[in-house]
């Protein structure tokens, strides 16, 4: 009888042991994800800190200096201060002004053949900051371009140039070819054949939007027009006419 007690009180401090342990390992892992909650909550609230402290400087160096083009302002502030954020655009930004629009045509060439930012502007740190000068390379340049940059491209972006520079004549021809039709196909329809020079105007399109006509009183004789909608039909325009541009309307 008293093997058996000794057996009972030896299972139940064992059970009691192994009860304490689950309860240790709970209270651990709570105070671990009670940790790491309040680790997220820090980083954060750091975040949240540091973009506050951004737009408070922002907004203070507006008050100062009043610039008559915010946005412009903006964009070259960050430029300024925070170049390694924004990835060679920095470089495009504050480059020579009479180059400023072959170096976006560049950019804009390689974000066509799906190639990134960061790519365009090796390209142009080498020298390489206009559509012309591009024709000008091949392949055996592109290790060349990576080396004068101290960079690694990425293999799939290193398949993508050498793709791109295996045909880059043509490449280029369609690239300009679009971006032509592109501009022409605006301006034919905002503008016409002329371009506008009034101020303060507004410009109809060459097609009118399609437009849902009141009906004829003596169609639905007991319905009424929704208020401030004439039913004449001189005042409306017909669905899909074509109008000849240029029309302008002086607010």
């Amino acid at each position: 009888m008293s093997k058996d007690f000794s057996e009972a009180r030896s299972h139940e401090e064992h059970n009691s042991d192994k009860k304490s342990k689950v309860e240790d390992d709970l209270i651990s892992v709570a105070g671990s994800n009670c940790s790491s909650t309040k680790s997220n909550k820090r980083s954060l609230y750091s975040r949240n800190s540091d973009v506050h402290q951004l737009l408070a400087r922002i907004a203070q160096e507006i008050d100062e200096r009043k610039p008559s083009n915010v946005i412009h302002f903006i964009v070259d502030f960050l430029c300024k201060h925070y170049p390694e954020h924004l990835h060679g655009f920095e470089a495009i930004w504050n480059g020579d002004p009479d180059l400023e629009q072959e170096r976006i045509l560049v950019v804009e060439f390689f974000k066509q053949q799906k190639l990134p930012v960061e790519i365009s502007v090796h390209f142009v740190n080498a020298g390489f900051d206009t559509i012309e000068t591009l024709c000008t390379l091949s392949t055996n340049a592109l290790d060349d371009i990576e080396k004068f940059n101290n960079t690694r491209w990425l293999p799939g972006h290193k398949v993508r140039l050498q793709q791109t520079f295996n045909d880059i004549t043509n490449r280029v021809r369609m690239f300009k070819e679009e971006r032509d039709d592109l501009i022409k196909s605006l301006k034919h329809r905002f503008v016409g054949s002329g371009t506008p020079r009034l101020l303060n105007s507004v410009v109809l399109p060459k097609v009118a939007s399609p437009m849902i006509l009141p009906a004829p009183p003596h169609a639905h004789p007991h319905t009424h027009p929704p208020f401030g909608v004439p039913t004449r039909a001189g005042n409306y325009i017909a669905v899909d006419k074509v109008v000849h541009p240029p029309y302008f309307y002086k607010r």
